[in-house]
């Protein structure tokens, strides 16, 4: 008769796959685990611009260094949660105050409260008392 038919012997190739999601620490999801701390640290709007403002670096260890404006957030005020989030994650936490060009004058006004729309009341009312010369008063 005819030639016999070969049989497939070899066995096949499986690939076990992790798909079980993983927390990925790099730069990026530190610093914004960091600066969501510093908002919860914040208690009025002057801090929450300190905290947004924030320049946070993350080294090759993944420890963090938080230079906060000296404007904004108070030189006495301990990161408390941003310090909690550094010992949850295992990492080391640097501070510093930086001086820096603030985005609005008077950075006590956002010390009084905690509503932006109050506080941007607040800079509406305090710039009006500046008004800007017309030509005619050239």
């Amino acid at each position: 008769m005819g030639a016999k038919a070969k049989s497939d012997t070899r066995k096949p190739e499986f690939h076990v796959v992790d798909d079980r999601p993983k927390l990925e620490l790099n730069e990026r999801n530190i610093i914004l685990l960091m600066r969501s701390a510093l908002l919860d640290d914040a208690t009025n709007i002057s801090e929450r611009l300190g905290a947004l403002l924030a320049e946070i670096t993350v080294d090759e260890d993944n420890d963090v260094w938080i230079s906060l404006e000296e404007d904004l957030w108070p030189d006495h005020k301990e990161p408390t949660q941003a310090i909690k989030v550094a010992a949850q994650l295992g990492i080391e936490i640097e501070l510093e105050t930086m001086w820096s060009k603030i985005p609005f004058h008077w950075p006590a006004l956002g010390e009084q409260t905690s509503s932006t729309t109050e506080y941007l009341q607040m800079l509406l009312d305090a710039y009006a008392q500046y008004p800007i010369p017309s030509n005619s008063d050239a």
